[in-house]
C-alpha cells in the first residue's frame, strides 16, 4: 500500500515537482494537517478549460482534496502518520469534485444559501440596486439561474452557465453553495446532447 506522510505543520510539507500541498484545518482542538500529493488531476482538468474558469476549477479540486483529508482524519481519535494514496488518486478527487460523494442541495437549501452569499450581498447593498430597476432585474435573473440548478431536469443555454461562473464572487466558491454550483455546471456541460432525429425519413 502506497502512503503519503501527514504533517502537522505546514512548514514540514515541502512539495516536489508536480506536487500540490493540501492543508486541512481543524478547530476542536485547533490543529493542522498537510500533505503533498501529485497534481495530476489539477493539470488534467485545466488543460482544455477556458482561461477564465481555470482558477475556479483549481479551487474546486483543492476543496475536494481538503474535504477528503478532513473526512479521513475525522474518523480517527488519534491521527495516523500517513494516508493511503488511494484516498486522493485522480478518480477519487474527481468523484468528490463532481458531486459523486456530495449531497444534492434542494431548492430551499439553495435559496437559503443564496440569501447569505457574498455575491447577493454585494449586489443588493450597491447604490445601483436601489436606484436602477434594470440592475434589480439582472440580479433577479441571476438568482433564478442559481436556484434553478436544484432541478435535476433543468435546461440551460451555454451562455447562462458562463454567466453564473463569471459573476459569482470568489468568496462563494469555497462554500457549500459554490461547490454545488460548480459541480452542477460541470455536469450540465458534460451532459450528452440528445441524438438528432433524421426527419428526412418523414
Amino acid at each position: 500500500m502506497a502512503t503519503t506522510t501527514i504533517y502537522t505543520t505546514t512548514s514540514q510539507a515541502l512539495p516536489q515537482a508536480c506536487e500540490r500541498v493540501i492543508i486541512a484545518r481543524f478547530k476542536a482542538p485547533a490543529r493542522t494537517a498537510a500533505i503533498c500529493i501529485p497534481d495530476t488531476a489539477w493539470a488534467n482538468v485545466t488543460t482544455n478549460a477556458p482561461a477564465q474558469y481555470r482558477e475556479i476549477l483549481l479551487a474546486v479540486l483543492d476543496n475536494a482534496a481538503k474535504t477528503i483529508l478532513n473526512r479521513h482524519l475525522n474518523s480517527f481519535s488519534c491521527w495516523p502518520v500517513d494516508i493511503d494514496t488511494a484516498y486522493y488518486c485522480e478518480q477519487a478527487l474527481l468523484e468528490e469534485a463532481t458531486g459523486s460523494n456530495s449531497e444534492w442541495l434542494s431548492k430551499e437549501q439553495i435559496e437559503a444559501a443564496w440569501q447569505e452569499s457574498a455575491t447577493r450581498k454585494a449586489w443588493i447593498t450597491s447604490s445601483n440596486y436601489a436606484s436602477n430597476a434594470a440592475f434589480r432585474k439582472a440580479v433577479a435573473h441571476y438568482e433564478s439561474l442559481i436556484t434553478k440548478l436544484a432541478g435535476k431536469t433543468s435546461a440551460y443555454q451555454p451562455s447562462d452557465l458562463d454567466l453564473i461562473l463569471a459573476k459569482i464572487k470568489p468568496e462563494d466558491l469555497t462554500t457549500e453553495l459554490g461547490g454545488f454550483v460548480v459541480r452542477r455546471i460541470e455536469a450540465l456541460r458534460n451532459k450528452p446532447a440528445p441524438a438528432e432525429v433524421d426527419c428526412d425519413l418523414l
